[in-house]
């Protein structure tokens, strides 16, 4: 006794659907490419787990090393869970990559076992052209129907048994994979306030700007009124040269008998007058070269007055012979 075949987790008696159905059944459709996706998906799910292992690790290494109390022990492995599972996570991730890969792998033999569909299609007009004729052709047709049955129904078996196959391999898949949620390792009330916490915000004063890039002309700037004032000229200050007088030096005369000459009181005082103008500054404008007081000719207590005191008398040597 034949025991029919038993379903697998998809409820199909695939031996009951004709060959042709199977074959566009699993040749339809994306393919093996969403597979491959989930692969590369999931192989750098199980990269960047393995990357937080190596991380948690390190930040482990460095509260053991900055923190030794009493309870510190206790605290390090209460934290360290969070580290096994990250392991956990990273090896199940890498498994999930290698289950999507052999289901890849099994599609692509499912797809190159099962039978052509351009074949089965033709052995179906073959059939149905044999059958037409019937028995009008003699023993020679129904060998070639026989043979051509023979090949559909093998065509069938093994259209059936490539997609038992496939189910086969494809039943790892059809449970969903239960993955442990992390541990907890900081009371839940911290982690609810944090996420329900407002940020508050500054509150500025009353006609205060908020701080940021503004762009320009953006705050308008309201113009100065100008006020009337009264015209001033400007005021240019000018210095003027003043000629020097050089004191010039009186030569006195001698008579031939050896009596200076008399002194001519007018000319002594215009010599006086000229000297004290050389050495006695007058009030002039602001940067006049005669504002400084020159030390070259000494200071005197008085100015000059006409007239000058009489030089003393000049000794004459005695004659030793008489006159010429």
């Amino acid at each position: 006794m034949i025991e029919p075949p038993q379903p697998g987790f998809t409820g199909v008696v695939w031996p009951a659907r004709p060959p042709e159905r199977l074959a566009r059944d699993l040749t339809t459709g994306p393919g093996a490419v969403p597979m491959a996706e989930a692969v590369a998906a999931w192989s750098r799910l199980a990269a960047s787990f393995g990357a937080a292992v190596v991380e948690y690790e390190k930040v482990l290494a460095d509260v053991r090393g900055a923190w030794q109390s009493g309870r510190s022990g206790e605290v390090l492995q209460r934290i360290t869970t969070l580290r096994d599972w990250l392991i956990d996570a990273a090896a199940a991730a890498a498994a999930n990559a290698t289950r999507f890969q052999a289901q890849v792998a099994a599609y692509e033999i499912a797809r190159l076992a099962m039978p052509n569909t351009a074949d089965l299609q033709s052995l179906q007009q073959v059939q149905r052209m044999l059958e037409s004729m019937g028995g009008m052709v003699g023993a020679p047709i129904r060998a070639i129907a026989a043979e051509t049955d023979a090949e559909a129904d093998v065509a069938k078996a093994v259209a059936s048994r490539v997609m038992q196959n496939y189910e086969m391999a494809t039943e790892p898949l059809a449970a969903p994979w239960q993955h442990q949620p992390p541990p907890v390792v900081a009371p839940e009330q911290a982690l609810t306030a944090e996420r329900t916490a407002t940020p508050t915000e500054a509150v500025l004063p009353r006609g205060a700007a908020p701080i940021g890039a503004m762009p320009i002309g953006a705050v308008p700037i309201p113009a100065m009124p100008r006020v009337p004032t009264a015209y001033q000229a400007p005021v240019y200050a000018q210095s003027a040269a003043t000629a020097e007088v050089a004191p010039r030096a009186t030569e006195a005369t001698v008579s031939a008998g050896g009596q200076p000459a008399p002194l001519v009181p007018g000319a002594l005082g215009q010599a006086a007058a000229a000297q004290d103008t050389a050495r006695f500054p007058r009030a002039g404008l602001p940067g006049q070269a005669s504002d400084q007081i020159g030390f070259e000719g000494g200071i005197r207590a008085a100015p000059a007055v006409l007239g000058a005191p009489e030089p003393a008398p000049t000794e004459t040597a005695p004659g030793t012979g008489g006159t010429a």
